[in-house]
């Protein structure tokens, strides 16, 4: 009898062990795509990443674009895309900015971007948002500000708002509308969010312009 119950419930074990492994192969691909792009990049600058920008599904990202500071390039950043652990292509950024090392982060302050996404949903889920597409974008905004995640929520490539998610709790800080003409927020303390947002984010289609092409024009 009990070699009939270890053998019924061994399929059940098999699954959920090739279940928990495949997430485990999933979550955090930021961090998996991180290390693939430092391979890209000479080591003195493998601890100085300036962003990391990702593109994907509401419950996945795809591809991660991450931006290493590095002052041999005007911009001083240097891009490196990454699309199912493989360098896909790896470029200067040459926005129209200039990356400060004031604003580098080591990559061990890295936090899986799946409790972001998590948040993300639960937020759009409680304010009736729908949405098919996301963007996750982590970067250190200011010396003394927060660190952050900003999920973009894009319905049919049309941006529906950006939640922003505090990294190191995975607590939602504030809600920003497209035009970030207003916020709501789920806490307090997150007084001139929206001017933050402007100043150093500066919109969604040029972030995507400067990623995709190395150029910038969009918000100039």
């Amino acid at each position: 009898m009990q070699t009939k119950r270890f053998l019924f419930g061994l399929p059940i074990f098999c699954a959920a062990l090739i279940f928990s492994t495949a997430w485990g192969q999933s979550s955090g691909s930021v961090n998996q795509a991180f290390q693939v792009a430092r391979q890209a990049v000479n080591p003195d600058i493998q601890t100085k990443v300036v962003s990391v920008y990702g593109v994907g599904t509401p419950s996945m990202i795809e591809k991660w674009y991450i931006i290493f500071y590095d002052s041999s390039v005007p911009s001083h950043g240097r891009a490196v895309l990454v699309q199912n652990n493989q360098i896909v292509k790896t470029y200067p950024a040459n926005g129209g900015m200039t990356y400060s090392a004031d604003l580098t982060f080591d990559p061990s302050r890295l936090t899986s971007e799946g409790p972001a996404l998590s948040a993300a949903q639960g937020y759009a889920a409680k304010h009736d948002i729908t949405y098919d597409s996301v963007t996750a974008l982590l970067k250190q905004a200011g010396t003394n500000r927060p660190f952050r995640w900003k999920i973009g929520l894009l319905s049919n490539h049309n941006v529906k708002g950006y939640v922003m998610v505090n990294a190191v709790d995975d607590t939602v800080a504030a809600y920003v509308s497209p035009n970030s003409s207003h916020k709501s927020s789920d806490s307090e303390g997150v007084g001139g969010f929206a001017n933050d947002v402007k100043n150093t984010f500066l919109g969604i289609g040029g972030d995507l312009e400067e990623f995709f092409t190395g150029e910038r024009t969009v918000d100039k």
